[in-house]
């Protein structure tokens, strides 16, 4: 049985943020839909398989536990908890890496 994966209200409004730059940038209501879903899907094997990306080296102070991986050039930043995994960061990976 896999762990729950929970997106965090910051990562939930940063990918709709993204939503709305991709839509912007593209003109296309079905092209940003599929990117944006396929990002979002994205985090379902981290139920099962946690630990299957690089720890976050932007993560200030990282025990280990903030892991993180790259999707249609979006970075997902996920905390690995005992029962669950927090996904809390979304953000474009063509901007200034930000540490935090």
């Amino acid at each position: 049985m896999g762990k729950t994966v929970i997106w965090t209200h910051q990562a939930d409004a940063e990918l709709n943020q993204a939503f709305l730059d991709l839509l912007e940038q593209s003109k296309s209501i079905e092209t940003t839909t599929r990117i944006i879903t396929e990002v979002y899907e994205s985090a379902s094997i981290l139920a099962t398989n946690p630990e299957i990306y690089k720890l976050d080296v932007l993560k200030e102070n990282n025990k280990g536990t903030v892991r993180t991986y790259e999707i249609h050039t979006y970075r997902i930043s996920y905390l690995v908890g005992e029962k669950s995994i927090y996904i809390i960061r979304v953000r474009y990976a063509r901007k200034e890496p930000l540490e935090y």
